[in-house]
């Protein structure tokens, strides 16, 4: 075949215009070998003589397709089609459906214009038999899948779950089901037959459809509450609530730029995580925090540096620092009590990054007792929390 060039293989491959996972996952369709020659480098379908190479950037959009010397007229023909009749075809939108969890029960109905809708979850749902505990709901997301059934199950776990992640962030006490289920020892504590089972963590809801072409209708469900303030605690027969501004924020979501977006999913993503380790590890539970809050900063290209030793003069507590008192100033500046919080939350923050400490509930000597430690710790940490969402959801309302 006449030797393609470098802009023509990415120009007649979209490659500006799809996504390079689903890129990949076009080539892999027509060329099903590959080889990982690098972190930022992919040989289809070997190093040696690749009819393909994707070269990636760090951050991990796809900056380059370099055709190699086994490219053929008709593999490229093929890769060529299965774009275009996949990724550059016109999209199908199909509603994708999956059960959250919240700390209280769902009884109503919410939707976000034509994309999102949260609802109480069927009849037939198990749900738990105490105040406290997982709660389902069910979560529906309109997004564009396509005839490949490959290529919709993979939009299908990706989009709804970011913005699963997303309002987990934005609604406090709603949770996403672990992405990897795994199988673990669980108690079966029936009366009289007390046992320990080897059981896979799931959830089920029998005869629950995962897919259907519309949004659900609110029907006779009651409309859920909107409120200026969310509850703080659980009271008795509480319910889910929403913040009555949060179809702002999902608009101001949805105009953010592609890098500003990844940021605050990332940070989505961190917060979540801490209270997922919240039961394994204190110390990682607040690391946690202080990745949610690092996801979302922007470090300048060139630092100040000292004349004398040619350090930075402003590192990354520093910036740490700076956006907490930005996008989550102290509520009473007169407040020695929450000065000091902040303070050690900053401190901890150095140590915990660097090694040189856990926190004392993970100390495994005297497990806490009469020591005022694990309490003092235990405060900082539900303060870390708090104090860490509302900058990140205070970066988002600036962006509005």
């Amino acid at each position: 075949m006449t030797k393609l060039s470098k802009p023509e293989v990415e120009r007649r491959l979209g490659m500006r215009t799809v996504d390079p996972q689903e890129l990949a996952w076009a080539i892999s369709n027509v060329v099903p070998q590959s080889q990982f020659t690098s972190e930022l480098q992919v040989d289809f379908p070997r190093a040696d003589s690749p009819a393909l190479t994707l070269h990636y950037f760090r951050k991990g959009g796809l900056r380059a397709i370099v055709p190699g010397p086994s490219l053929t007229e008709e593999t490229f023909a093929l890769i060529e089609q299965r774009v275009k009749s996949t990724l550059l075809a016109p999209a199908t939108p199909l509603v994708r459906r999956v059960v959250l969890f919240a700390h209280v029960p769902t009884e109503g109905y919410w939707r976000y214009r034509d994309k999102l809708v949260i609802q109480r979850a069927p009849d037939e749902a198990p749900r738990p038999p105490v105040e406290l505990g997982d709660h389902p709901l069910v979560f529906e997301v309109k997004f564009d899948s396509s005839p490949d059934w490959q290529l919709r199950n993979m939009r299908a776990l990706r989009e709804p779950r970011q913005l699963a992640l997303l309002l987990s962030l934005l609604v406090p006490g709603l949770s996403v089901p672990p992405r990897n289920p795994r199988h673990q020892w669980v108690l079966d504590a029936t009366p009289g037959a007390m046992r320990s089972v080897w059981a896979q963590e799931t959830y089920f809801i029998p005869n629950f459809e995962t897919y259907t072409d519309e949004l659900s209708q609110q029907g006779d469900l009651p409309a859920i509450e909107l409120v200026a303030t969310m509850p703080s605690g659980i009271r008795e027969n509480q319910v889910l609530v929403l913040p009555e501004d949060l179809e702002q924020k999902l608009d101001t979501f949805m105009r953010l730029g592609d890098d500003d977006r990844a940021r605050l999913l990332r940070a989505a993503y961190w917060l979540h995580h801490a209270r997922e380790v919240w039961d394994v590890s204190k110390s990682a539970h607040f690391q946690s925090l202080v990745q949610a809050v690092e996801a979302m900063l922007k470090y300048a290209p060139h630092r100040e540096r000292c004349p004398q030793c040619n350090a930075h003069l402003a590192g990354p507590t520093a910036y740490f620092r700076c956006f907490i008192d930005r996008y989550a100033p102290m509520r009473n500046t007169e407040d020695d009590d929450e000065r000091k919080t902040r303070k050690l939350l900053y401190d901890k923050r150095s140590d915990l990054t660097h090694g040189t400490s856990l926190l004392s509930a993970d100390e495994e000597v005297g497990f806490g007792w009469h020591h005022p430690k694990p309490s003092s710790e235990y405060q900082l940490a539900s303060e870390a929390h708090q104090v860490c969402r509302r900058a990140i959801i205070g970066w988002l309302e600036e962006q509005q």
